[in-house]
C-alpha cells in the first residue's frame, strides 16, 4: 500500500503531501489540483510501462498526456525540478526528481552581461536526476507499477455497440483500459475472468451467495438498475465483444429479452468497470477512480461506496476524485456501520492560494460514528445556501 504521496513543482502543486490509507477521497471545486494529483501517479506508471522510468518521465503516453515541460512545471517554481515521492508500507521510500529544462542553451554574451539563463521547457520527456538502481525491487513490488492496478477515468466508455478486445492487456497484464482509463476492455476482462471468484468473500452481496465474479457483478448492478437478471457478453468476429442485459420480470416469470447496452442507460455502463475492479482487484492492488458518481442515482452512489469500502477493508487501495456529497456520505455511512474503520480512510479538500496559484490541501479526519471534524467553508455547503435562499432564513 502507498502510505504517502509527495508532489512538488508539478502543475498547481508547489509542495503537496498526502498521507494515504485504504480509501482516499480527493474533493473540492474544479481546477484545484485533484486531477493533477492522480496524474502524478499515472505519469510514473506510464513511464515505467514504456521502460523509460530509469531515464525519465514521459509526459505523452497512453495513460496521461500533459504536453510539454512548460505545461508540467509549477508556474512559480524556484527550480527546474519536478519531484514525486512515494512511501510504501513496510517497504521504503521512492523519490523521483525530474529536470524540466535539461537542454538550456548558454550563450557567451548572456553569461558575460549577467542575463538570466533561458528556460526552454519545450520537451515532452523529463530527464531523471535521481539514481534508482538501488530501489528497483521497490518499483517492481509497488502497486503503481505492477499488474494489480486499474485506472478508471472520468472519460471512461459509456454504452457501446461493441467493446474492444486486447488479449495481451487483459489476459497477461490484467487491465481493463488501453488508453486514458477508458475501460474499453471491460467486456473482454469480465468475459475472460467470469468464472473466477471475487478477491474476498466479504464483498459478496449476500453472505451465502455464489462468490463467482459474474454473479456478484450482477448482484451489485441490481443496486444501480433494479432487477438486472443477467449480463450477456458475446465475442463478435473474433476482435470485439457485444454486451447485452436482461431483466427479471418477477417470480415464476421468464426474464425479459436481451437489451443492447446502448438501450439500458449510461449509469450501468459507467459503473460496470468500477464494480468489476472493486470485486476482482487483488489484495494490495491500487484502483484510481475519477467521478464514480457519473450518471448514478444517489442511492446507487451510496451502494457503490459500500462495495468500495468492503473492497478496501479486504486490502485494495482506492484513490477517488469526486464532486459528489453522496460519495462522501457513503464513506461516512460505511464508517458508522463499521464496514471500514475511521483510520482506514482519508478525505482531502483541495482549494488554492490566490497569490501563488498553488494547490492547498486540507485533511478532514473521519471520526468514529462517521462524522467529519471541522469541515471548511465550501465543503458541500450548497444545500445549506440554497435552503437559506428558499426558506428566507
Amino acid at each position: 500500500m502507498i502510505t504517502s504521496l509527495r508532489i512538488k513543482n508539478f502543475k498547481s502543486h508547489k509542495d503537496t503531501n498526502l498521507e494515504l490509507s485504504n480509501v482516499n477521497i480527493l474533493t473540492g471545486k474544479n481546477g484545484m489540483g485533484k486531477s493533477s494529483a492522480m496524474q502524478s501517479i499515472l505519469l510514473l506508471r506510464q513511464s515505467h510501462l514504456k521502460n523509460l522510468l530509469s531515464k525519465g518521465l514521459d509526459l505523452t503516453g497512453d495513460l496521461c498526456r500533459i504536453g510539454t515541460a512548460r505545461d508540467a512545471i509549477f508556474m512559480l517554481a524556484e527550480t527546474d525540478d519536478i519531484e514525486f515521492g512515494l512511501v510504501q508500507e513496510n517497504k521504503g521510500d521512492l523519490k523521483f526528481v525530474f529536470d524540466t529544462n535539461p537542454e538550456e542553451i548558454w550563450e557567451g554574451f548572456q553569461t558575460k552581461y549577467g542575463l538570466s539563463r533561458p528556460r526552454k521547457f519545450d520537451g515532452t520527456f523529463l530527464k531523471l536526476k535521481t539514481n534508482l538502481s538501488a530501489h528497483l525491487f521497490l518499483i517492481m513490488d509497488s502497486s503503481i507499477f505492477n499488474n494489480n492496478f486499474q485506472y478508471i477515468s472520468a472519460f471512461r466508455i459509456g454504452p457501446a455497440k461493441f467493446y474492444e478486445k486486447d488479449t495481451a492487456l487483459v489476459e497477461i497484464f490484467n487491465q481493463m483500459s488501453k488508453k486514458e482509463g477508458r475501460c474499453e476492455l471491460v467486456a473482454h476482462y469480465l468475459h475472460y475472468n467470469k468464472k473466477e471468484q471475487v478477491s474476498d468473500k466479504s464483498m459478496t452481496k449476500d453472505k451465502d451467495t455464489d462468490p463467482g465474479l459474474i454473479f456478484q457483478v450482477i448482484e451489485w448492478l441490481q443496486e444501480i438498475s433494479p432487477n438486472i437478471n443477467n449480463i450477456h457478453i458475446e465475442e463478435v468476429a473474433g476482435d470485439s465483444y457485444k454486451v447485452e442485459y436482461s431483466f427479471s420480470r418477477g417470480a415464476g416469470e421468464p426474464e425479459t429479452n436481451k437489451f443492447k447496452a446502448m438501450n439500458v442507460g449510461f449509469g450501468v455502463s459507467y459503473v460496470l468497470p468500477i464494480i468489476v475492479a472493486a470485486l476482482h482487484t487483488p489484495k494490495d492492488g491500487l484502483v484510481l477512480i475519477e467521478n464514480p458518481e457519473s450518471h448514478l442515482h444517489p442511492a446507487g452512489q451510496a451502494k457503490l461506496m459500500e462495495l468500495i469500502c468492503k473492497s478496501a477493508k479486504a486490502g485494495v487501495q482506492f484513490i477517488i476524485e469526486t464532486h459528489s456529497d453522496h460519495i462522501i456520505n457513503g464513506l461516512l455511512v460505511a464508517t458508522k456501520k463499521e464496514i471500514i474503520n475511521p483510520d482506514e480512510s482519508k478525505i482531502y479538500y483541495f482549494d488554492r492560494e490566490i497569490s501563488t496559484h498553488a494547490t492547498r490541501v486540507t485533511h478532514l479526519p473521519v471520526m468514529p460514528g462517521g462524522k467529519i471534524r471541522r469541515p471548511p467553508k465550501g465543503f458541500f455547503d450548497q444545500m445549506d445556501k440554497d435552503m437559506t435562499t428558499l426558506m428566507g432564513f
